[in-house]
């Protein structure tokens, strides 16, 4: 039940901002600039888009036990990236991934870890390169909720880590099994600046997917601005109050873009094309699971 309701919440809170920004946007506009979407642009983009799950997927392995099929993680990456989308809860796909790790290795507690370890070198990346982001285009947002959202989910990120890290929770019985070889990363600092490394590249690969998709629709935005914007907009639509970040992610396009001349219909048609590719990118992970999903093994590299 408490899942259903923090859905619901969630819609909700999509829907008012999708609301409210609609609303000030000529609907008529965002229509016309999309059906003059220039097709080959657009799969470019979304290839560029796809080509990221095999980058972040390289990331996970670093956390997992040697010898796993790759080939068969990236499937799993997919069905986790689905479930992410499209259950309800915050962790739906990351329990899916953790849930087939573990019917393999027969661990739960590394499997847990080591689908946490993915993510948070990825949201280490992602709030790093928004912070700098937010150094370098500070002059576009002053006076915006957005510089209060990146400061907080910074703090917020570092207090998260420090207590990861420095503080023995691992005393809570329920919590020791994943604990321990949680900490057992800490001596593998390798693994940990290349799981960093990659973070970063899946960033960069992500941004320049949505500046082809910008082109897609006519933009003639030099591709440093969304270098500067999109790391700031992912910070904000990854805080878990909206579904999947709708509502969150299109007014950070219209309040950013419009500072440098786009017009609200354009930044707004950007916006829902990225959300498109998302879409059409999970829909993947729905045909894996579908195929594969249900008897998923689990092999080893030969």
């Amino acid at each position: 039940m408490k899942r259903i309701l923090g859905f619901i919440l969630k819609f909700l809170i999509s829907s008012i901002l999708l609301y409210i920004f609609l609303s000030r946007v000529d609907i008529s506009a965002v229509k016309e600039i999309l059906k003059q979407i220039k097709i080959p642009l657009f799969i470019a983009g979304f290839f560029i888009y796809l080509s990221n799950v095999f980058v972040a997927t390289k990331r996970w392995s670093l956390f997992l036990p040697s010898g796993l099929e790759y080939f068969k993680l990236v499937s799993l990456y997919f069905i986790g990236s689905f479930f992410n989308t499209f259950l309800p809860g915050p962790v739906g796909g990351d329990a899916v991934k953790a849930f087939y790790l573990y019917r393999h290795i027969g661990k739960g507690g590394l499997s847990l870890a080591a689908v946490f370890m993915d993510r948070y070198m990825g949201l280490i990346a992602m709030v790093c390169i928004a912070f700098i982001s937010l150094i370098g285009g500070y002059s576009y947002i002053k006076g915006t909720e957005i510089v209060w959202v990146i400061l907080i989910l910074m703090g917020a990120l570092l207090l998260a880590s420090l207590f990861l890290w420095r503080v023995n929770w691992g005393k809570i019985k329920f919590l020791s099994s994943f604990y321990a070889p949680l900490m057992e990363y800490k001596s593998k600092r390798k693994a940990i600046y290349n799981g960093l490394m990659l973070g970063f590249a899946v960033q960069c690969i992500g941004i320049t997917s949505i500046y082809f998709l910008s082109l897609s629709i006519g933009f003639r935005t030099s591709i440093i601005y969304f270098f500067m914007f999109i790391p700031i907009i992912s910070a904000a639509s990854a805080i878990p109050v909206s579904v999947a970040g709708l509502g969150i992610r299109e007014a950070g396009y219209v309040i950013l873009f419009t500072k440098i001349g786009v017009t609200s219909a354009e930044a707004l048609s950007l916006s829902l094309l990225v959300f498109t590719t998302m879409v059409l990118f999970n829909l993947i992970g729905g045909i894996e699971y579908l195929r594969i999903g249900k008897g998923l093994q689990m092999t080893t590299d030969k």
